[in-house]
């Protein structure tokens, strides 16, 4: 009997809950429409307020305020530009030299006879290659582009998982990637393209 209370007890607790929780999300779903509806009712009123003032000025004023508006973004973007590029510049070294590490890394890892195995999580993974590894991953999660860490991590699930060609192909996506991130087009390269480069027989890796 006391079994069955409590069992009572429970259900119509958690149905409670459920209850109040389904109703918060109901109060927060109006609170966003309400407040999405407040916002475009002020963008709307701000912008027929804006379009009435101008129509108070002049021909020539309006023309002139426009013009000055347009040369201020210009100016703005110009400043914007010309930061983000002296920041990239800055920024090149470092890339470079962590990529030359990752260069190094594919070099000695093609003249590894086991190629699918390249594993550095393995036991017999060399001493000085596992610390090529983990200097190449501090430099990949401070200088390295986006794509680039996606390609690097994407490289380091496959290795000694997939076959030889598929971890030739990660190894492209990386080499892909470090070329976009230092400004280099790929336009008009396929998978494989660029990893390539390294092979004897470059269609194993034809896709």
């Amino acid at each position: 009997m006391e079994s069955d209370i409590s069992h009572l007890q429970l259900n119509t607790m958690l149905g409670i809950w459920i209850g109040g929780a389904a109703l918060r999300k109901v109060i927060r779903v109006i609170l966003a429409f309400l407040l999405l509806l407040a916002f475009g009712a002020a963008v709307w009123f701000g912008v027929g307020a804006l379009f009435d003032l101008i129509k108070g000025f002049g021909k020539e004023a309006v023309t002139a305020s426009i013009t000055a508006l347009f040369g201020l973004f210009g100016i703005l973007y110009a400043q914007w530009h010309s930061k983000a590029k002296e920041i990239s510049d800055s920024h090149r070294p470092a890339k470079i030299e962590v990529y030359e590490t990752f260069f190094d890394i594919v070099e000695r890892f093609m003249t590894e006879e086991k190629a699918a195995e390249f594993d550095p999580e393995g036991d017999e993974f060399p001493d000085d290659f596992r610390e090529q590894f983990m200097k190449l991953s501090r430099g990949m999660i401070i200088w390295a582009s986006p794509q680039v860490i996606r390609a690097w991590s994407g490289f380091r699930e496959n290795s000694g998982t997939g076959s030889a060609k598929d971890t030739l192909l990660a190894v492209d996506a990386v080499l892909q990637a470090i070329r976009a991130d230092l400004g280099n087009s790929n336009w008009g390269l396929s998978r494989g393209d660029v990893v390539k480069v390294y092979l004897k027989n470059p269609r194993e890796v034809d896709v």
